[in-house]
C-alpha cells in the first residue's frame, strides 16, 4: 500500500510505503470505515528519524495536509484532524472530507410543504458548497414534509434528511491523474430491509461464512425483560376507541394481534401463548399488559401505535454479536472478492440448533477496520441480523436441510501439471479444473467446464493444455463449472513468462537537501538509485547510463537543460538557476552493456 502526502493545495509533497524501498514506512494504522455515516478514518504513524537523520518528509505531515490512498481501485481522501508528535514518532488522525460537514452549522427550516430530497440539499446548503455533488438517487421520486425547529451540524442534518426519505448514503471520492481532487459523489440508496432492496454494497448470495473457517464465535442473547401481549390505549383528553376493531394475521394465516369492538383493550394471543402471565390461572387471565397514554385524536393512529409496540415488545428481543477472524476482512471469498462496507452474506454455526442443522444468519458488513502494517488487527463488524429460519413449521428440519444445501458453495481448485511459470517462452502446461462440494475431500464431476484465457472463451473441457509460445508476458486463464445449468464454482490463475527469471528494477530519485525550498534558496542533490530484488545495485554508477530530463511548471519540457545535462550521472545538483518557481525532474537509467 502506497500512502501519497498532500500538501494544503492538494500538490503531491511525499509518499509513504512498508514495499517500496526507499520511501519511508508507516505504521500502527487503522483505517475504519462506516456504514450508518458513509464515512472513514484513517489512523498512522511514522517515525521522524532514519539512521539517525531527521526526515524532511516530517514538515508535510501535519495539520494542513491531505492524505491518499487508492484501495480495491476506489480512491479515498482524508484531511487531517489531530496530529501528536513526540521526540521520535509523528501520529496523525485523518477522516474522509464529507466530516468536515459537521464543522459547518444547518439553520433552522420553516416548511409546511412536501418536497423532493434533492430540494431539502439545496434550500439549507447541505452539500451545494462543498465539492461534493448529487450522484445516485433512488430515492428521487419520493417527496416528504420536513421542518427544523433548530441549529445543528451539516452533517448530522444530512444524515436526518436522509433518514426520512427511508434511504441509506455512500461518498464516492474521485482524484484526478495529479492527486488533486476531482469531487465527491454523494450517492443514495433507498435503506436496506432485509428482503428485496440491498442499499449500500452487495447481495453476496456467493458468500457463506461458518463457524471455525472464518468465523471465530457467534453470541446470542435474548431478552424477554420487556415482554407484554395486551394494551389499553388512551387518546388526549381521554379520547377511547371501544367502538372500532381490527385484526392482523400472519403469514400461515394465524390471527396474531386483534381488538375487538366494545373492548378498550388490544392483545397478541400468539405471544401470550408462549409468554403466558401465569403457569395456571382459573380466571384465563394470563395476559401481560402494559397501558399507554398517548396525544392520539384518531382511533386508526392509536391502533397503530398499539400495533408498532406490539411489533417491539411482544416477543422475546433476540440479538447476535457474530465475531469474524482477521484473514476475513482481505481474504477473498465466494466469486473471489473481498468483502466491503454495506454487502450482505450468510452466516452458519453448526453449535446452535445442532438438532436442525445450526443456526444460519443473515447480516450485513456495517464496520471495516484495516490495518496495512499489521492485518492481525484487522475487524469486521457485522449488523442487521435475521435468523433465516424463524417462522418456518413443521416441515423444518427437511427445507432448513435444504436451506443449508443450497447456500453451501462449492470449492474451486486448478491443478497444474508443469506449475504457472515458464522462462524464455518454452515448455507446457496442463491446467486442470476440479470442484468440491462444501467440506467434501471427493471431487464432484460438473456437469460442463469452460476455460477462458483474459476474458475469452478458448475450450470448453475439464483439462487444458497451455504453451508458453502462446503467453507474452502474463495471461490470466480462468475455468467456471456448471451444475444443473447454474455456474456452481469459478477460479482463475495468472501464467508468467519471464525472461531468465531477472526480477524488474526500481529507480527511486534521493534529494540530499529535500523536494521542497522557501525564498528561492535551493542547494541539493539529485541520486538514482537502483533497486532489485530489494537491493541496492550498480552503487558505483558504472553499469547503467543516467539520463536526466526536466519538466517546467508549465507542463513543457526545458529542451535547452536537458541538452546541457545529455551526459550520463548518476548524481547531479540542483540550484536556484535550474528552477523558477517549480519544476519536475526525472531520470532513466539504460544498462550501459
Amino acid at each position: 500500500m502506497q500512502i501519497t502526502i498532500h500538501d494544503n493545495q492538494m500538490n503531491r509533497v511525499g509518499f509513504l510505503s512498508n514495499e517500496v524501498p526507499g520511501l519511508p514506512s508507516f505504521f500502527n494504522d487503522n483505517w475504519h470505515r462506516y456504514l450508518a455515516e458513509g464515512a472513514a478514518t484513517f489512523d498512522f504513524s511514522v517515525n521522524k528519524f532514519k539512521n539517525g537523520a531527521l526526515q524532511d518528509y516530517c514538515q508535510f505531515l501535519n495539520d494542513q495536509a491531505y492524505i491518499s490512498f487508492t484501495y480495491e481501485g476506489e480512491d479515498f481522501l482524508f484531511s487531517v484532524l489531530t496530529s501528536e508528535e513526540t521526540d521520535d514518532v509523528i501520529t496523525l488522525n485523518t477522516a474522509t472530507l464529507n466530516l468536515e460537514l459537521r464543522n459547518e452549522q444547518a439553520n433552522p427550516l420553516v416548511n409546511s410543504s412536501s418536497h423532493n430530497i434533492k430540494w431539502y440539499f439545496d434550500k439549507m446548503g447541505l452539500i451545494s458548497y462543498s465539492q461534493i455533488s448529487l450522484g445516485i438517487n433512488e430515492v428521487s421520486n419520493l417527496t416528504r414534509t420536513i421542518s427544523y425547529d433548530g441549529q445543528e451540524s451539516k452533517l448530522a442534518r444530512l444524515l436526518s434528511v436522509i433518514g426520512n426519505f427511508d434511504a441509506e448514503f455512500e461518498f464516492v471520492t474521485d482524484l484526478n491523474d495529479d492527486g488533486t481532487l476531482k469531487g465527491i459523489s454523494l450517492n443514495i440508496y433507498k435503506a436496506n430491509d432485509g428482503a428485496s432492496v440491498q442499499g449500500v454494497g452487495t447481495w453476496r448470495n456467493d458468500v457463506t461464512l461458518y463457524f471455525g473457517k472464518n468465523i471465530s464465535g457467534v453470541r446470542r442473547t435474548i431478552d424477554r425483560t420487556q415482554i407484554f401481549n395486551a394494551t389499553t390505549v388512551t387518546g388526549a383528553e381521554g379520547f377511547n376507541w371501544n367502538s372500532s376493531e381490527w385484526s392482523v394475521k400472519n403469514a400461515d394465516g394465524v390471527e396474531e394481534f386483534y381488538k375487538r369492538k366494545g373492548s378498550n383493550t388490544a392483545f397478541a394471543p400468539l405471544s401470550a401463548e408462549l409468554y403466558p402471565s401465569q403457569i395456571k390461572s382459573s380466571t384465563g387471565d394470563f395476559w401481560i399488559r402494559k397501558d399507554f397514554e398517548t396525544e392520539y385524536k384518531s382511533a386508526n393512529e392509536m391502533w397503530g401505535y398499539a400495533l408498532s409496540q406490539f411489533k417491539k415488545y411482544a416477543y422475546a428481543l433476540v440479538t447476535y454479536e457474530v465475531s469474524a477472524k482477521s484473514k476475513l476482512v482481505s481474504q477473498a471469498v465466494g466469486d473471489g472478492q473481498a468483502l466491503s462496507i454495506g454487502d450482505t452474506v450468510r452466516i452458519q454455526d453448526e453449535n446452535f440448533n445442532a438438532q436442525t442443522g445450526g443456526l444460519i444468519l443473515q447480516a450485513r458488513v456495517s464496520e471495516l477496520e484495516i490495518s496495512f502494517s499489521n492485518p492481525s488487527n484487522n475487524k469486521l463488524t457485522f449488523s442487521n441480523y435475521v435468523e433465516l429460519e424463524s417462522g418456518i413449521s413443521d416441515d423444518l428440519e427437511a427445507r432448513l436441510a435444504q436451506l443449508i444445501k443450497d447456500s453451501t458453495p462449492y470449492r474451486p481448485d486448478i491443478t497444474s501439471t508443469n506449475g504457472t511459470q515458464f522462462k524464455n517462452g518454452t515448455g507446457t502446461t496442463t491446467l486442470g479444473a476440479h470442484i468440491y462440494f462444501g467440506s467434501d475431500t471427493t471431487e464432484t464431476v460438473a456437469d460442463s467446464y469452460e476455460w477462458s484465457k483474459d476474458g475469452t472463451v478458448v475450450a470448453n473441457v475439464q483439462e487444458i493444455t497451455v504453451d508458453a509460445s502462446g503467453v507474452a508476458d502474463k495471461a490470466v486463464y480462468s475455468f467456471k463449472a456448471k451444475v444443473a445449468g447454474k455456474v456452481v464454482a469459478s477460479q482463475s490463475v495468472t501464467i508468467t513468462n519471464v525472461d531468465d527469471g531477472t526480477s524488474p528494477i526500481n529507480l527511486v530519485i534521493d534529494s540530499s537537501n529535500g523536494y521542497q525550498f522557501k525564498n528561492n534558496i535551493i542547494n541539493t542533490t539529485f541520486t538514482a538509485i537502483l533497486y532489485q530484488n530489494n537491493k541496492e545495485i550498480d552503487k558505483d554508477g558504472t553499469k547503467f547510463a543516467y539520463i536526466w530530463s526536466k519538466t517546467n511548471a508549465d507542463g513543457t519540457v526545458d529542451t535547452a537543460w536537458n541538452l546541457a545535462h545529455q551526459t550520463s550521472q548518476k548524481s547531479i545538483t540542483i540550484t536556484n538557476s535550474d528552477v523558477w518557481q517549480r519544476a519536475t525532474f526525472d531520470c532513466t537509467a539504460e544498462p550501459l552493456n
